[in-house]
């Protein structure tokens, strides 16, 4: 059962979700706090489960538009991505070591369980472009993350590190 009022919306066990007063007029938010913004991606995905924080996503106009951007991912890999991380709360973020400016934070990065560095990387730098974002991945040893924010760390192309 989901309680909610213009902005905010409280699942079962006080989990909140809050949807930014800009949020998208093409998708209502009543509609995203009941699941879903795109097709393969949960809302429960995307949340910041254990945080000890009350909300555990903010959904933006840009986390929407990066859920889309992860979406043409999912529908070009053709198979599951398994999230790992997506939306952090500043102190989760914090607890776990996240760096204080995470693109996390905003909910413009997200950690997959997935290791086909190459192919992946072609297609977010192909789909990041498309929108007109600036990219980037880094390759871990059991997962790569991907973000539409380079440009908040003062990037101007695509970016990969290979952290494995």
């Amino acid at each position: 059962m989901v309680k909610q009022d213009r902005h905010t919306a409280q699942a079962e066990g006080g989990v909140s979700v809050f949807a930014g007063a800009q949020c998208p007029k093409r998708k209502g938010c009543e509609s995203m706090i009941q699941g879903r913004i795109v097709k393969n991606f949960s809302l429960s995905e995307m949340m910041n489960t254990m945080a000890q924080d009350k909300t555990k996503l903010v959904i933006t106009p840009e986390l929407v538009a990066f859920a889309e951007m992860v979406q043409e991912l999912r529908d070009y890999h053709g198979k599951p991505l398994n999230v790992s991380s997506w939306y952090r709360t500043p102190t989760f973020n914090k607890k776990c070591g996240g760096s204080p400016n995470s693109a996390h934070l905003d909910g413009r990065a997200v950690d997959l369980l997935v290791t086909d560095y190459h192919d992946l990387t072609i297609a977010w730098n192909v789909i990041t472009a498309r929108h007109g974002k600036i990219g980037g991945v880094n390759y871990y040893k059991t997962y790569m993350h991907f973000t539409d924010y380079e440009d908040k760390f003062g990037n101007k192309t695509f970016v990969v590190r290979d952290k494995r």
